[in-house]
């Protein structure tokens, strides 16, 4: 089971948009060490030689040896690669990771799903915080049990409700703190906990429905990775899946048929035993890999990152576990782990005070590395909405109105933008409902493919339409990758509607998303909405931070002698079919065209960077939060009630 709930992390963590419910992994994990751990606990209670050193000198035993290790790695190569920004947070988080707190510190920073999440090395180790919280309190709950003879199926029982019913109130409210709350995480290695009670107590009523139990257990852990994604309200009541999918596995026994046959294969027990190293050596991999790149790697890079994983988490479990849990100098042993890890500890606070510098001199070209991975989507200010089962996201303000912003993740980069309006000025601006996705272009019956990759997209631009047809909503604003999709060498579209399917970029297939973009415009203007179209703004290699440097994080790197202005006409030029076409679609339907190079570009120059010399995007096609909160005003009348007057921003572009 152990390799089940690694596997399954691990491939969500490499392919997130393929495997989207791999992430339930971590819940198997907490199922299973709650069993295990319990199951010990009661052994020592009942045969009355329990010790809480005892107990504690076992958990760094087990836990300090491959933590140890992969965390100084880590920390190496961060020295060897990171910049100044990045090395500081990474001495913060190391430290967090020592004293078993980073589920709290990450819960105060942002979300397991967010966009920079994946730009931190130690993010993985809000997992061991939980189960270490829980074993602070666990064994000391268990011997009052024994000791005030107890039952413990009663005290379990409460213990689960109470956690449970946290994880229930807060998870609509306030996901990210009951993604990462201890609180809202007890119950789940409280359930494992009483499996091995009834493990310990009741074997054999179990063991004769083992098949049964096997089969049950695979259903649940099926639904679990097939139903969960980041959309889902999670833990919530979709927990339980994965939960009581590994509950009832390990009721069924060894002979369970499931079990025998397919767990207690010689491979998936032997990942099992390298279950845990490989678990911390996977996530530092792969956000190394992505960090370097400046954006997600290459298939063939993640693949080599996950069988580096492997090859790592073997070298440690043979040459770091298994010589360790072998020698007989206990004491010295833990000694030697525990001074090892305040160490640690205290190199993280070095290098998170900058007391300890890191190693790479960018020379003058910092500016452009740190805008690489600069983005912010949701921001703080914005509170997760669910609507038809999606999640999207919703700034409310005092004002009048309601305002949904309808789009892939260009549109998504005028978050900022858009949260600092209606933070600055309530009572003027209204409430503001992204109903968005990344890579999801906003055309119904228009699918990205390979679907494995975006398999929500038809699902979420269903949903944001029918939301910005609903009779709260006044304001439509429609965003997107527009000449992305639309160019001639797009392979990645199809269009599906009715029997009729059509790959891009022939000419029918994109003249039948057009109709279907125009239909759902002309059927929100229908329904009384004011409807604006945003097209795309500026894009190309010349705003991408990786054009504007030589070298790489592993040697030196150097600015280069001078970064060129963007050629707004060029970009005009190349993108003459898709402009003109979607300004047809605006005139015919009676939507207001917003052209954002209008206010962002001068004498038909866009610059690349500001004032202070820093790239203005973070890629070739997104803004960077600062700009956008800057440059991106155009869509400040898009939140007024009444309409604006034309402005400059607003305006239909010229044509070519």
């Amino acid at each position: 089971m152990r390799a089940l709930a690694v596997i399954a992390v691990i491939a969500f963590h490499a392919w997130p948009t393929w495997f989207a419910g791999g992430f339930v992994g971590v819940d198997i994990f907490f199922v299973i060490s709650g069993f295990l751990i319990t199951s010990i606990l009661l052994g020592q209670l009942e045969k009355g030689s329990f010790s809480i050193a005892d107990f504690y000198v076992r958990r760094i035993r087990r836990i300090f040896p491959a933590l140890s290790v992969v965390m100084l790695a880590t920390l190496a190569f961060g020295w060897m690669t990171l910049l100044q920004g990045e090395f500081r947070q990474i001495g913060k988080h190391a430290v967090a990771g020592t004293v078993f707190v980073s589920n709290l510190v990450l819960w105060n920073e942002a979300g397991y799903f967010d966009n920079d999440g994946i730009t931190k090395p130690f993010l993985h180790l809000w997992s061991l915080g939980v189960e270490e919280q829980f074993y602070i309190l666990w064994p000391l709950i268990l011997w009052l049990v024994f000791s005030r003879k107890l039952r413990f199926l009663w005290v379990a029982g409460v213990i689960f409700l109470i956690s449970m019913s946290a994880n229930l109130l807060l998870v609509s409210s306030h996901p990210v703190a009951a993604f990462f709350s201890p609180l809202t995480r007890f119950w789940e290695l409280m359930a494992g906990g009483v499996v091995s009670y009834l493990h310990l107590h009741h074997a054999q009523r179990f063991e004769r429905y083992g098949t049964a139990l096997s089969l049950a257990g695979a259903v649940l852990l099926g639904l679990a990775f097939w139903l969960t994604n980041e959309q889902s309200a999670f833990p919530g009541w979709w927990a339980l899946l994965p939960v009581g999918g590994a509950c009832l596995l390990i009721l069924a026994g060894k002979d369970g048929l499931l079990n025998r046959l397919l767990l207690g294969r010689r491979l998936p027990v032997a990942i099992g035993l390298i279950s845990y190293p490989l678990y911390l050596w996977h996530w530092p991999l792969l956000s190394y890999g992505h960090i370097v790149y400046g954006q997600k790697p290459p298939m063939a890079v993640k693949l080599a990152l996950v069988a580096a994983g492997f090859v790592l988490a073997w070298l440690t479990y043979r040459l770091v576990e298994i010589p360790l849990r072998e020698r007989r100098d206990r004491s010295r042993v833990t000694w030697s782990l525990g001074m090892g890890m305040v160490a640690i500890a205290v190199l993280g606070l070095a290098i998170g005070t900058s007391v300890l510098r890191e190693r790479i001199d960018t020379h003058g070209a910092q500016p452009y590395l740190a805008a690489l991975n600069d983005s912010q989507f949701p921001g703080p200010t914005l509170a997760p909405l669910r609507y038809e089962g999606v999640v999207f996201q919703k700034a409310a303000s005092r004002g009048p109105g309601l305002t949904v912003f309808l789009g892939d993740s260009v549109m998504q980069q005028y978050g900022p933008r858009i949260e600092h309006a209606v933070a600055s000025d309530p009572a003027r601006f209204s409430s503001v409902i992204f109903a968005t996705a990344g890579g999801c272009p906003p055309i119904e019956h228009t699918v990205r493919l390979p679907q494995i990759r975006f398999p929500l997209c038809p699902r979420t631009v269903k949903a944001a339409y029918a939301l910005a047809n609903s009779p709260e909503v006044d304001t439509v604003v429609l965003g997107a990758a527009w000449y992305g999709y639309f160019n001639a060498g797009q392979h990645e579209l199809l269009f599906n509607k009715d029997g009729v399917q059509k790959a891009f970029p022939a000419q029918d297939a994109q003249e039948l998303a057009y109709q279907s973009l125009q239909a759902s415009i002309a059927t929100l203007r229908a329904n009384g909405k004011r409807v604006f179209l945003v097209l795309q703004p500026p894009a190309g290699a010349a705003y991408d931070p990786q054009s504007m440097y030589t070298g790489s994080r592993f040697g030196a790197i150097a600015p280069l002698p001078e970064v060129p202005a963007f050629d707004l006409a060029d970009f005009r030029r190349r993108n003459a079919a898709p402009l003109a076409r979607l300004s047809a679609i605006a005139a015919g339907t009676g939507a207001i065209v917003i052209e954002p190079a209008q206010s962002m570009c001068k004498d038909n120059l866009c610059p690349v960077l500001d004032d202070s010399g820093a790239p203005v995007y973070t890629d070739s096609i997104h803004m960077r939060p600062a700009y956008s909160r800057r440059a991106a005003s155009f869509l400040d009348p898009t939140m007024l009630r009444a309409p604006a007057a034309p402005t400059a921003s607003v305006a239909t572009p010229p044509p070519g």
